[in-house]
């Protein structure tokens, strides 16, 4: 994938995440608001018995939509960020594959010729033979104690 789309991707990615999540955030921010600990209960005019109570009453005051309203702010907050933050970490692995030996170029995922990157259960286990076979290893101890025995 290029660039821009691992950047479309994140964007589209936190746009549909946060959408979906955002009522409950207006639920928790309502609740948080009226704190019992707070002069004159946060100076909210609407107490709330609990979560269900909340989502009760924001629609039955401000419709369905009330459940997000606040959401277009957090949106051109949130939507670019995750965008940068996945199209980051994706070049992020490309050149840290690159530098280890995995692929030929830091702009492409094509595996360099000759190198098996997969590790089977039966190579495990003829690991362990070997490892077994050799004095002074016990599988009770940790990897690095063991390496420092040999």
């Amino acid at each position: 994938m290029s660039p821009l789309q691992n950047f479309t991707s994140g964007c589209v990615a936190a746009g549909v995440a946060q959408t979906l999540s955002f009522p409950f955030e207006t639920v928790k921010r309502k609740m948080q608001a009226q704190s019992p600990f707070l002069p004159h209960y946060g100076g909210v005019d609407v107490h709330f018995t609990g979560i269900i109570d909340c989502f009760r009453q924001i629609v039955k005051v401000k419709g369905w939509l009330g459940l997000w309203s606040g959401l277009t702010a957090n949106l051109v907050k949130i939507v670019p960020y995750c965008g940068l933050m996945f199209c980051t970490f994706e070049f992020c692995k490309r050149v840290c594959l690159y530098r280890n030996g995995y692929i030929l170029s830091p702009l492409s995922y094509q595996p360099i010729p000759g190198v098996d990157q997969s590790l089977h259960p039966q190579e495990l286990q003829e690991l362990r033979k070997f490892l077994l076979r050799r004095k002074n290893f016990d599988t009770n101890k940790s990897t690095l104690s063991n390496c420092r025995e040999l």
